[in-house]
């Protein structure tokens, strides 16, 4: 017998989400952001899945983009960290793998390399984000250095928005001025949006668009949700009812008696906690579907548990199904309940949780 906790994933709902990243920039190729395990969802899983409807594959480090090429994925993979040891330009030129080049050090190890043949190379721009890549007043000198290097016909100059998620003063048409005047007319392919830009702003949709977290089904934008977007839920966390119990008036449930009971009431507790990546500062009353119902949480969360108020619905008993993010309550009501981000309750669920892929 297992424990009754689990992850379900979705790939059928993640390729619907990248159905509508073409519906909206239609002109682009798209880059799926699948670093961090792809925001928890498995990295190999959601890459197969996507590999034939993506046009490439972003990852944050080489250690990702291996994992890919062992496993047969063929498209583009780009290493947005770009390398973080000179020896890893050898190994990428190897596997194919394409390196974003961010610092001059970088630039540097890639001279020194002496490799046979040119590499496949993007190169960022610091329009405003401010971690990493060229001031713009440095970027046609970086542009110069890098071309000799590097396979022209797959050069892409890129940026990072920093608030594209806002609804307001949101910086995006300051940054695609400050990057449209430091790259000039010269032709280059050109990468922007990332997955709020590709909703809020279509002039940023340029060449390549790198959707992430709107392929994972949580909205990239402040104002509205996944639902009204049009996004599906990729992953359905779930636990069970393990424990029913009895509580009087004024009793206290869960570590410091965080929650009291104001009638007779009774309480279930649920097989998930903060070592399974339910966020461990969620508050009582933070939804939990059970039954058909969004029920209170009671009590603060465990390492392992959390506990229920279900007093108002008696058909709840041991082995029912809760369900702690999914389609009711998504992902992004969960976080703002627990004053987080989805992305960091969806890249933050541990392995000790399977994961079930659905077909």
């Amino acid at each position: 017998m297992a424990r009754p906790t689990l992850a379900r994933v979705f790939p059928q709902n993640i390729r619907h989400n990248l159905g509508l990243v073409r519906d909206k920039a239609t002109a682009a190729r798209v880059m799926a952001c699948v670093k961090a395990d792809a925001y928890g969802h498995g990295l190999v899983t959601v890459s197969q899945a996507l590999h034939d409807v993506a046009d490439g594959f972003a990852v944050a480090c080489i250690e990702e983009a291996l994992i890919l090429r062992k496993h047969d994925i063929t498209k583009p993979i780009l290493m947005l960290e770009g390398p973080q040891s000179a020896d890893e330009i050898a190994e990428a030129s190897s596997q194919n793998l394409t390196l974003c080049i961010n610092e001059w050090h970088q630039l540097e190890w890639l001279e020194q390399a002496g490799l046979n043949s040119p590499l496949s190379c993007w190169l960022k721009v610091d329009t405003g984000m401010h971690r990493l890549g060229f001031a713009p007043d440095v970027t046609a000198e970086a542009i110069e250095r890098l071309l000799p290097q590097i396979k022209h016909s797959e050069f892409v100059v890129c940026t990072h928005f920093s608030s594209a998620d806002l609804p307001e003063d949101n910086g995006i048409s300051k940054q695609l001025d400050v990057f449209d005047r430091s790259v000039g007319e010269q032709g280059y392919a050109q990468s922007t949006a990332n997955s709020a830009a590709i909703f809020r702003a279509p002039e940023s949709h340029r060449d390549w668009v790198r959707p992430g977290y709107m392929l994972y089904g949580g909205s990239p934008i402040a104002e509205s949700t996944a639902d009204d977007l049009g996004l599906k839920p990729a992953m359905e966390f779930s636990a069970q009812v393990i424990s029913i119990r009895e509580v009087p008036t004024g009793e206290r449930v869960g570590y410091c008696g965080r929650w009291q009971a104001q009638r007779p009431s009774r309480i279930a507790t649920i097989a998930a906690g903060y070592g399974d990546g339910y966020p461990r500062h969620a508050p009582d009353g933070t939804p939990v579907f059970i039954d058909g119902a969004s029920l209170p949480l009671a009590g603060r969360v465990s390492m392992d548990m959390i506990t229920v108020d279900v007093t108002e619905h008696p058909g709840v008993k041991i082995g029912s199904k809760a369900v702690l993010w999914g389609d009711v309550p998504a992902v992004d009501a969960l976080a703002d309940h627990a004053d987080s981000i989805g992305y960091e309750l969806l890249a933050g669920m541990p392995k000790r949780v399977p994961r079930i892929v659905e077909p």
